[in-house]
């Protein structure tokens, strides 16, 4: 058996103390490329209908997984348990 250790109780003393960074917004942004501070509409709509997309394929093939893997013929050719496995392994991923 291992030693047994006491939780230790909640002590705000032992926190460091709050020190706010030593950079201003102002150098923070000097240090950024202004062309990243461009707003394209255009670029961003793309984007967006780019991940809705990408995220309705993924739930599509999702819809998949489990008919999939409970099918008798994936069963047996991949043992109760490897086709379980599997299944997890896909939600998974």
């Amino acid at each position: 058996m291992g030693a047994i250790h006491a939780i230790e109780d909640y002590n705000e003393d032992k926190l460091p103390a709050y020190s706010p960074m030593p950079w201003s917004l102002k150098e923070i942004r000097a240090a950024i490329p202004a062309h990243l501070f461009v707003r394209h509409t255009l670029k961003g709509l793309t984007y967006l209908a780019r991940d809705l997309l990408l995220a309705a394929t993924a739930w599509s093939l999702a819809t998949y997984i489990d008919p999939f893997f409970k099918d008798p013929s994936n069963k047996q050719l991949l043992t109760p348990l490897g086709a379980e496995v599997a299944r997890w392994a896909s939600w998974g991923v």
